[in-house]
């Protein structure tokens, strides 16, 4: 489990809106590719993902339940992933407030700082630095999906 499903369950875990994973099966021709994950569409390169969905909307009348879960996906994901976008960055400002805190702290205490204050700043800055990952995470992730919705409501518009 990579640190980004890490992430995900946490927040579904604070939020209270943990989903079963979506399966998606896209059919063109003989071929058909099954994604368990939905999800996975976000690690995907778009490069990928529209090759995929291309093949899914060259044969839209055999894949139209897979378009309505995918469309129903894409809305779906985009609120959740802009939610855990406003929480990441919340926390990350609480975690830099706690961090400079912790700073003043020490620099108060100047060369007679206690092992505890020198550790609760250091702790202090990696918490800050944890938060900052998730914030940028999700930021990315709010940005992916806003490109693969782009990419889906294309399609969409010249296929159907």
């Amino acid at each position: 489990m990579n640190s980004f499903q890490k992430q995900q369950d946490s927040c579904f875990v604070e939020c209270g809106e943990k989903e079963a994973p979506i399966s998606i099966i896209i059919k063109n021709n003989r071929t058909v590719w099954k994604i368990y994950d939905a999800d996975s569409f976000l690690e995907m390169p778009l490069k990928n993902v529209r090759k995929l969905w291309m093949y899914m909307f060259d044969e839209a009348w055999n894949n139209e339940e897979t378009i309505t879960n995918l469309k129903q996906w894409l809305l779906n994901t985009n609120a959740r992933l802009s939610m855990e976008a406003e929480i990441n960055e919340s926390e990350f400002a609480q975690a830099v407030h706690n961090a400079e805190e912790a700073r003043r702290v020490k620099e108060a205490h100047g060369s007679v700082a206690t092992k505890e204050i020198n550790q609760a700043a250091q702790l202090a800055r990696k918490n800050a630095k944890t938060a900052e990952n998730r914030f940028k995470q999700s930021k990315r992730d709010c940005i992916k999906i806003s490109k693969l919705q782009s990419i889906f409501d294309e399609m969409y518009k010249k296929f159907l």
